[in-house]
């Protein structure tokens, strides 16, 4: 069958590769665990962004400017959502 394609001009060419497990970059956050952040901008609706090695983090409630302590409610592919933590005195 590969002969028929072959002298109409078509090539067959199989460049799959399998991806392994190692091959995702796995996020900078931890689901749970508290984080210090600064928090350098706000989203369209509201919400303080901060980010730790390039990865955003969506905190409810954080204003622009401020350091907050954030625990980590949720973690996603390219994001994570935390709520502001009150700091121990």
């Amino acid at each position: 069958m590969a002969q028929i394609f072959r002298h109409r001009g078509f090539k067959i060419a199989r460049r799959h590769t399998r991806r392994t497990l190692y091959t995702k970059k796995k996020p900078p956050v931890k689901r749970g665990r508290v984080y210090r952040l600064y928090i350098s901008d706000v989203s369209k609706r509201g919400d303080g962004v901060g980010k730790i090695d390039n990865f955003a983090v969506f905190v409810p409630g954080a204003e622009t400017g401020e350091t907050v302590d954030v625990k980590i409610i949720e973690v996603k592919k390219n994001c994570a959502v935390g709520k502001k933590v009150k700091p121990d005195i």
